[in-house]
């Protein structure tokens, strides 16, 4: 098929000037994970559910702010203790951490809080 368009690059050099291109195009994933509202971790819930407490205790205008606050201060406890922790073990002499078990907690967990 000679009228077939060759998807091989001729040298190295067009090889590496694409892979080159390749790699500097910005992905939807890293704009994905840029833009990724959810929370890293419990404390931070823990932290914005007080500071919306002790800002609809204030400021009885917006009371409404107070009930959000201790919502999230009881979903930042709860989620705290699903926390998954992983195991550590020893194997010929060295230590080896496994990861946690795979649970609804767990999976709920890492639904709920992006990875740092």
């Amino acid at each position: 098929m000679p009228n077939s368009p060759n998807p091989e690059p001729d040298t190295y050099d067009d090889a590496f000037r694409d892979l080159m291109a390749r790699r500097r195009r910005p992905g939807i994933g890293a704009a994905l994970k840029r833009a990724d509202p959810r929370p890293t971790s419990p404390s931070q819930v823990l932290l914005l559910g007080l500071a919306l407490a002790v800002v609809g205790w204030l400021f009885p205008v917006v009371h409404l702010a107070m009930l959000v606050g201790i919502t999230l201060l009881v979903v930042g406890v709860v989620t705290g203790l699903m926390q998954p922790h992983s195991r550590r073990v020893v194997w010929r002499g060295r230590a080896i951490d496994l990861p946690a078990d795979e649970t609804w907690a767990t999976r709920l967990y890492r639904a709920l809080y992006r990875s740092s």
